[in-house]
């Protein structure tokens, strides 16, 4: 199935590990989709985690299908550390916004 991804790296590996010629890309994984949010019809994703840490994994970069737009979900109050170049690291919470095919730094990847 297709699960959200963010991308932090991509690289390759160094010669003194071989000849290997794919490209990789480590990432720090959301959930899988949470059902859709009634008002937005929007699906919802959060930040995963295992052991109080991030989720993150090295794939292929070749497993990335799409770029995709992660819009933060708000509760009663906003917090007030939030900004647009700040947004994946502070908030928790996610609307996948499938409505636009944005140049995120989050990708759709293949697992």
């Amino acid at each position: 199935g297709v699960r959200v991804a963010q991308v932090r790296a991509i690289f390759t590996l160094p010669r003194q590990f071989g000849a290997y010629p794919r490209a990789l890309t480590y990432v720090e994984w959301f959930t899988p989709f949470k059902p859709p949010d009634p008002s937005s019809r929007m699906r919802q994703v959060s930040r995963s985690t295992r052991q109080l840490r991030r989720n993150a994994a090295v794939v292929h970069v070749d497993k990335i299908v799409r770029p995709c737009h992660l819009i933060p979900r708000m509760g009663q109050s906003v917090d007030l550390r939030l900004r647009s170049g700040n947004a994946y690291e502070v908030a928790n919470d996610f609307y996948f916004n499938e409505f636009i095919d944005g140049e995120m730094f989050c990708a759709c990847v293949i697992k």
